[in-house]
């Protein structure tokens, strides 16, 4: 074979090799991309929001705009930010396909400064112990979520909606889950004492209470008689836990106890009423290996 027809030969077979690789990728199927976003968000002026975002493929960036950024900005992690009274939207695109979340933002109700328990304290402590509205009897009722969320939305908490059951039993407020505006976790020193924030205004056969909750287990019972622990690791664990109840007020008539055989500790707050203190309670439930701890609020003695 002369070196011409080799040559001619090679040609053909990188040609048939490149028809052949075109062919494959003209039989490749398309990636089909998928984008969910919040479809509503009502916000008040100065609320910080993290928008929930499920794209597929999950490596595929996803790219924020403001419709109107004096109402609402967003930065790019997907967190609004609300400026002024008025409507907007704001649009998520990944892959060509675009979400849109509607936004309202509305002003804050007046609140009375004079029913926080934790306002007085230093801005340092208050990065750790966030203060907490105290309602009155006439304000702890259903369909009041405006107000409550003017009341500690400002110092931190994030309302979370809940299931609709749940919905019309309580307001469930969070921490910021660690993390700053840009969604990078911020120094352990500056989160929140406690992780969640419950207005529990309709629970059947209970009156109206406050929990607030970490979300995490401990290993022991905190809450029992300190004279039962012999590691002082242990007391320093207890100590640091009542100093919550401490911070917000509640140091009189203060004892260990048992609640529905659970181990507790309890003190009261008279801040508003010495006739009609506020009763806090700190008790330990157990939950298969380990210990669930609740800081409950309540009105009156018992």
């Amino acid at each position: 074979m002369t070196q011409k027809n080799l040559i001619t030969l090679f040609t053909l077979l990188i040609c048939c090799m490149g028809l052949g690789a075109c062919k494959e990728k003209d039989n490749e199927q398309p990636v089909e991309v998928k984008l969910g976003i919040t479809k509503t968000v009502d916000l008040l002026i100065g609320d910080t929001y993290k928008l929930e975002v499920n794209v597929s493929p999950k490596d595929l960036k996803v790219t924020f705009e403001s419709t109107n950024t004096q109402i609402v900005t967003v930065s790019e992690q997907g967190i609004l930010k609300a400026i002024a009274e008025g409507q907007a939207e704001v649009k998520a695109t990944a892959g060509g396909v675009t979400k849109v979340c509607k936004v309202s933002v509305t002003k804050p109700d007046d609140i009375d400064k004079s029913r926080y328990l934790g306002l007085d304290a230093s801005a340092e402590d208050q990065k750790y112990f966030a203060p907490i509205y105290i309602p009155t009897e006439e304000e702890f009722v259903p369909d009041n979520l405006h107000f409550f969320k003017s009341a500690v939305s400002p110092y931190g908490w994030i309302y979370q909606q809940q299931e609709p059951e749940a919905e019309k039993l309580l307001y469930y407020f969070a921490s910021p889950r660690k993390l700053d505006d840009n969604g990078k976790e911020i120094p352990e020193e500056a989160q929140f004492c406690m992780d969640a924030l419950i207005y529990n205004h309709s629970i059947p056969g209970a009156p109206l209470h406050i929990k607030l909750i970490p979300n995490k287990h401990y290993p022991k019972d905190y809450m029992a008689d300190p004279d039962t622990f012999t590691n002082p690791d242990d007391l320093d664990v207890q100590e640091a836990l009542l100093e919550i109840m401490k911070h917000y007020g509640f140091t009189e008539d203060a004892h260990f106890t048992k609640l529905a055989g659970d181990s507790a500790y309890e003190a009261y707050n008279t801040k508003f009423d010495p006739k009609v203190p506020l009763r806090g309670v700190m008790f330990t439930e157990k939950k298969g290996d380990a210990y669930e701890l609740t800081f409950q609020i309540s009105y009156g003695r018992r």
